[in-house]
């Protein structure tokens, strides 16, 4: 879906990389695709990896496009290291994204929605850090101080 939007001739003039990490068995799919749009100057496939913190400051938003995943980890690890998201408006991402503040929400899952969101983001690519911090701020105001705890404690009302 992204790579659909990114091939698309209004963003080839446009100064863009985009980085995919993890790993997984859709790898050769993806490369496939990446070959297909013509992509193979600007994506890179990056592989896992664990340093989080190292990860975000090289790269400057997290596009997660999903039509019906949850809040998953990675965007609460951007958030964290003040990077912006854009997600699809799907299960709790709008709990923690606030549309043109901490970032940016897709109405759905298709190339229309997704594109839009993607030229809001570009257009606004100066406001980027400052959407970033203010996310930083939004994630940590919704985690308890002592999160370890709060889990211990929740474990421990299961048993």
């Amino acid at each position: 879906l992204l790579l659909h939007v990114l091939s698309d001739h209004r963003w080839s003039d446009r100064n863009w990389r985009l980085a995919f990490f993890g790993k997984g068995p859709m790898r050769h799919n993806v490369e496939r695709l990446i070959s297909m749009y013509g992509l193979e100057d600007r994506v890179t496939l990056g592989g896992f990896s664990d340093g989080v913190e190292a990860l975000w400051a090289d790269h400057h938003m997290l596009v997660q496009p999903s039509r019906h995943e949850g809040l998953p980890l990675t965007v609460v690890e951007a958030m964290m290291c003040g990077r912006p998201v854009l997600a699809t408006d799907v299960a709790g991402h709008n709990e923690v994204i606030e549309d043109g503040v901490t970032g940016f929400l897709a109405e759905s899952a298709t190339v229309t929605s997704i594109g839009r969101a993607l030229d809001c983001a570009w257009r606004r690519r100066g406001d980027l850090q400052a959407m970033g911090m203010a996310g930083a701020r939004r994630i940590r105001s919704l985690m308890p101080h002592d999160a370890a705890s709060v889990f211990a404690d929740d474990v421990l009302r299961l048993c």
